[in-house]
């Protein structure tokens, strides 16, 4: 049963600052009074900030993507329409992507409704721009970038009906990401909600009084059997799906810093009892070294075969594929971050150092319903092809090298 993405934790709360703005000459609430000429004076209603710093990958479709959330707070009593972001080389001046219609529209929504697009702002809103930037090239990536918003303001005011701005300042991490084995062996491996885009990379999480996305380049890999179906036989049974009990592989040579084997599978699409603490069920996490943690959530129970503390070898089995935590059905949910928590960390990328590219599958939508009807899934096969430190993409269907590989 393919995992049908539920948060894995509550709804992130709105965040309101309302801001009055001036009026005839007279400054916003809170606004400092500064010396100089009125021409150094301008409103800003959005006040843009870079949630994390950009990063970058390769992904399988041989671009290079940047990917990280430009958060824009609307500190107006009023609504505004984002219109344009131009992402600027804030070192150069030169722009480096524009977004405006339809893409921007795509990359864009409210803070509290991150599957809804929209550049419409209420008046004390959030709303986070989800940049994924494709370039050929790594040395094309801008060491610092910056942005340039135009909204447009509502009618009877004393500013607009247009304004630009150039706010938003953030150093990008230019480091390569780092170069793994396979979490899983096999062909016919479905790299579900991989990036950069969907409930992994929109699941902004408020915890400790911060925004966490520590799921940004997770991947739930779902398997496809002989006849291309991601389930076939009793729907409530686990072992319809042909990935149930497949063995989980250590991506490095690395530390065990976390092993958890104490939650039963879920009843496929009947998901109960999920610990709001452990979300992950039973799970691995190993510390790669250089302040980087790989996890594998949702094993099964009684397959762990390592321990906190233990080191493990690049390909070895260490579990197996299961549907424990907050699943739907059996998959591997497999993400790096900068700390070892599912929630409270930062998403780092990662790429793969070998597989085939082999097809790539419908959307997530499609995809639900398929799984719902036991029926096969179709395969586009038009863009196929061996891969070397890449990340499968979403909608991807790749097949990994044998664990001796």
């Amino acid at each position: 049963m393919i995992q049908r993405w539920s948060r894995l934790a509550g709804i992130v709360p709105s965040l309101v600052l309302i801001v009055t703005l001036g009026v005839r000459g007279v400054p916003a609430v809170g606004a400092q009074a500064t010396p100089g000429p009125a021409a150094d004076v301008h409103y800003t209603p959005l006040l843009p900030a870079v949630l994390s710093p950009p990063r970058w990958f390769r992904g399988a479709d041989e671009q290079v993507h940047l990917v990280y959330e430009l958060v824009v707070t609307n500190a107006a009593a009023v609504p505004v329409q984002l219109t344009a972001v131009d992402v600027v080389d804030a070192e150069t001046g030169a722009t480096v992507a524009t977004l405006t219609g339809e893409a921007l529209t795509a990359a864009t929504s409210l803070l509290i409704s991150p599957s809804t697009p929209t550049t419409s702002l209420p008046a004390g809103t959030v709303g986070v721009v989800w940049f994924d930037l494709t370039l050929p090239d790594p040395a094309q990536i801008p060491a610092t970038i910056t942005h340039r918003l135009t909204i447009a303001v509502p009618p009877g005011l004393p500013v607009g009906p247009t304004l630009t701005e150039t706010a938003g300042r953030a150093p990008v991490d230019r480091r390569p990401p780092v170069v793994l084995g396979p979490p899983v062996a096999g062909a016919r491996w479905v790299a579900v909600g991989s990036c950069c885009d969907g409930p992994h990379r929109r699941g902004l999480q408020a915890i400790n009084g911060e925004l966490h996305l520590a799921q940004r380049f997770a991947i739930d890999f779902n398997r496809l059997d002989a006849d291309d179906r991601l389930s076939a036989g009793d729907p409530t049974r686990n072992t319809s799906s042909p990935g149930y009990g497949q063995p989980v592989l250590a991506v490095a040579d690395a530390t065990v810093v976390a092993a958890v084997d104490q939650y039963p599978d879920q009843i496929p699409n009947a998901t109960t009892g999920v610990p709001s603490e452990e979300p992950e069920g039973n799970h691995i996490i190993l510390d790669l070294g250089a302040g980087r943690y790989a996890m594998y959530a949702h094993l099964k129970p009684g397959s762990l075969t390592v321990q906190a503390g233990e080191r493990v070898r690049h390909g070895q089995v260490i579990g197996e594929l299961g549907n424990s935590g907050n699943s739907t059905g059996p998959h591997l949910h497999f993400q790096v971050m900068d700390a070892p928590s599912a929630l409270v960390a930062d998403g780092l990328p990662y790429v793969f150092a070998d597989f085939e590219l082999t097809g790539t599958v419908p959307p997530l939508t499609e995809l639900l319903e398929l799984d719902r009807t036991q029926q096969p899934v179709p395969i586009d096969t038009r863009v196929v092809g061996s891969r070397h430190d890449a990340l499968p993409l979403g909608r991807d269907l790749v097949t990994f090298p044998p664990p001796d590989a």
